[in-house]
């Protein structure tokens, strides 16, 4: 993903395309359905830009270890992602019918997608999971109806307790917020 995001956007900066990385795989990660990820998605790692590397040597294949440590927030980040997935089922419902009957889109403008699981669904604790999706280079500013509890923020994330919301939330760029109702 790292090397695919350096290539198609080689006028962003390297902040810019970390933010990309995570925000990419964060809509993996809160999607219904299995997750795939490659090994070493969680620390940028990099195939040196190479298209095709099954018969590549081990200079381009192999999992540089170092990385994690040189991209721990990433890493963070990725891990707090499979916690979140982890502890709320809402994300991982089990058919369509569950999906199509507690999932609902909300109006999408360019660059920001967002949507309500409804009704705990799948036995979540959270009644209602707000997911928001915002791609732009700027924050975006979401009107909200009633009050929810903010849960994941850019890097920030609080699974218990968060900071309630009322009215609006501004959503930084390139990034994902999900808040909810108990």
């Amino acid at each position: 993903m790292f090397d695919k995001l350096k290539v198609s956007r080689g006028d962003a900066s390297q902040e810019a395309l970390v933010a990309m990385d995570k925000l990419a795989n964060a809509i993996v990660l809160t999607s219904q359905g299995t997750v795939f990820m490659h090994a070493g998605a969680e620390f940028l790692r990099t195939k040196k830009e190479e298209e095709n590397s099954y018969n590549l040597p081990d200079s381009i294949n192999q999992i540089d270890w170092n990385w994690k440590l040189e991209h721990k927030p990433v890493f963070d980040y990725y891990k707090n992602l499979i916690e979140l997935r982890k502890s709320h089922p809402a994300v991982r419902m089990t058919n369509s019918k569950d999906v199509v009957d507690n999932l609902t889109f909300l109006k999408s403008t360019d660059g920001v997608v967002s949507y309500v699981i409804q009704n705990n669904a799948n036995y979540d604790s959270w009644n209602n999971i707000l997911v928001i999706y915002n791609a732009n280079p700027k924050p975006i500013k979401h009107i909200l109806e009633g009050v929810w509890q903010l849960a994941v923020i850019g890097d920030d994330f609080s699974l218990v307790n968060g900071k309630p919301l009322k009215k609006t939330v501004q959503v930084p760029p390139i990034s994902m917020l999900v808040a909810y109702q108990k």
